[in-house]
């Protein structure tokens, strides 16, 4: 009995993991996002970001998106993240973040990095 329930844990977290990895697609979810707005608050607050989503894939996904804010001469200054879920097929999606600290001056955003995923049977 105890083997059994060894090998059944085994087999979901392999299956789990294949799951997950398999529905990571970094490169083609990058091309799903764009970002429409990036502004630093004129008072030294956080700066926000805005974009959108256009699910490219099959399948309904959830997105989570990484950004970096950047200072004039390319520094990291703050970060943001964000996730957005059930994004259907085809469809597009708004999405808005907020940086982690406050900041002066202007900022620029980079994208650093983008996750796509579904569940199994989506």
């Amino acid at each position: 009995m105890g083997v059994l329930v060894g090998l059944l844990i085994l087999v979901a977290v392999i299956i789990g993991a294949v799951v997950v990895f398999s529905n990571r697609n970094s490169a083609s979810a990058a091309g799903d996002v764009t970002v429409q707005s990036c502004s630093a608050d004129p008072a030294g607050g956080k700066p926000t970001a805005s974009g959108t989503i256009v699910n490219h894939s099959s399948k309904t996904s959830n997105y989570v998106i990484r950004l970096k804010f950047t200072d004039a001469q390319g520094n990291q200054v703050s970060e943001g993240v964000n996730a957005v879920r059930s994004v259907k097929p085809a469809a597009n999606a708004v999405w808005k973040l907020l940086g982690s600290r406050g900041v002066k001056g202007p900022v620029t955003c980079k994208m650093s990095g983008v996750n796509r995923t579904h569940l199994p049977g989506q």
